[in-house]
């Protein structure tokens, strides 16, 4: 569930910090007071989703949170939360360090949208206070971002192998076994042989495909 909501407060992030930066740089221009506006609508409506994406985030760590048997893939790799490689870091701190990073950046972004309420009908541009915080949340959500790029793509977190189930320890993602058969072969009493062609030695005694053969017919 988690994972498709956090595009939408990363990118608010992004653009918010993107509009500030420019209307500071073109504080002399009419469209300054325009983006420092659309930034603040922008990050507004980014903090939202983001209370959305942080409560599906809390509910994914519950459903994969890992059991107390020793995972087999490795030996630091908790049961449940361990990629498809097994060993390496401990997942548990990547864990720590998505939640807390992605903490700061909310707490960095309400801290910008109060600031940006109380001057937003005084100011024509953006003010350098307030860029320097929307440059500060982008910064910390893309870090927060790459601590859960690296639960999904490393450790396989909430990853569901080809059978459907939850990426893990017992987890296959190996196709079957084995070459294909061919569509003109088939398997009788325990021989394999090809229609209209008898198995066995007869197989090398110049069987001429029509149900004759040709030359020595000796087993």
């Amino acid at each position: 569930m988690h994972p498709p909501f956090t595009h939408f407060p990363l990118a608010a992030y992004v653009f918010a910090a993107g509009f500030d930066i420019t209307s500071a740089a073109g504080a002399r221009h009419g469209w300054a007071g325009q983006l420092w506006h659309a930034g603040t609508f922008v990050l507004i409506a980014g903090l939202a989703i983001c209370l959305i994406t942080m409560g599906t985030g809390f509910w994914d760590l519950i459903r994969f949170w890992p059991g107390d048997a020793p995972d087999p893939a490795g030996p630091t790799g908790p049961a449940g939360l361990t990629g498809p490689t097994g060993g390496g870091p401990d997942p548990l701190a990547t864990v720590g360090a998505h939640v807390s990073v992605m903490a700061a950046a909310f707490m960095i972004g309400a801290g910008d949208v109060a600031w940006r309420l109380s001057d937003y009908g005084s100011r024509a541009s953006t003010p350098p206070g307030v860029v320097a915080l929307s440059l500060a949340a982008a910064i910390v959500a893309c870090t927060g971002g790459y601590f859960g790029g690296k639960l999904v793509f490393r450790h396989a977190i909430g990853v569901a192998s080809a059978g459907g189930a939850s990426a893990g320890p017992a987890a296959s993602r190996r196709l079957p076994a084995g070459p294909a058969s061919d569509d003109h072969e088939h398997a009788s009493d325990g021989h394999t042989g090809v229609i209209g062609r008898p198995a066995g030695p007869y197989r090398g005694a110049g069987w001429d495909g029509r149900g004759a053969t040709r030359g020595d017919t000796t087993p």
